[in-house]
């Protein structure tokens, strides 16, 4: 449970951080149009579940307990949009196999622009550091 909410900290606070402005503005009556394109990915072989946290940027952080793999997410964010991040670890009552790879990525463009692989340890666990990305 500490691991679940340092990650929901942390992705509190990048989307605090970097949190887009109501001002902004492109010339369609202060409705920014989307232009912006990230994906998160989790595969590998790790069978139990997986506690997630996002900044999707519209509706603010999301939760999602992944149940198997592989998983992805793709949103699409407003241009007034800087930044965005995601952290998640193993969940402890339903962990993998010791050994068991797991591995989360950001995409932009079509790239991969932040990667961390995990293990996973004698007890079937591991946590994710928070990856963050800043739109170019």
């Amino acid at each position: 449970m500490k691991k679940r909410l340092t990650a929901f900290f942390a992705i509190l606070l990048i989307a605090i951080t970097i949190s887009c402005s109501s001002d902004d503005s492109n010339g369609n009556g202060g409705n920014p149009s989307p232009n912006k394109t990230a994906k998160f990915e989790i595969t590998g072989n790790f069978t139990g579940h997986i506690f997630i946290v996002y900044n999707n940027n519209v509706t603010g952080n999301t939760t999602e307990t992944i149940t198997s793999l592989p998983w992805s997410k793709t949103i699409n964010y407003q241009d007034n949009v800087t930044g965005i991040g995601i952290s998640g670890n193993a969940v402890l009552q339903n962990p993998g196999v010791v050994g068991q790879n797991v591995s989360l990525k950001i995409y932009h463009n079509n790239s991969i622009v932040r990667q961390s692989n995990k293990i996973a340890d004698s007890n079937g666990s591991f946590s994710f550091e928070t990856l963050t990305f800043m739109f170019p």
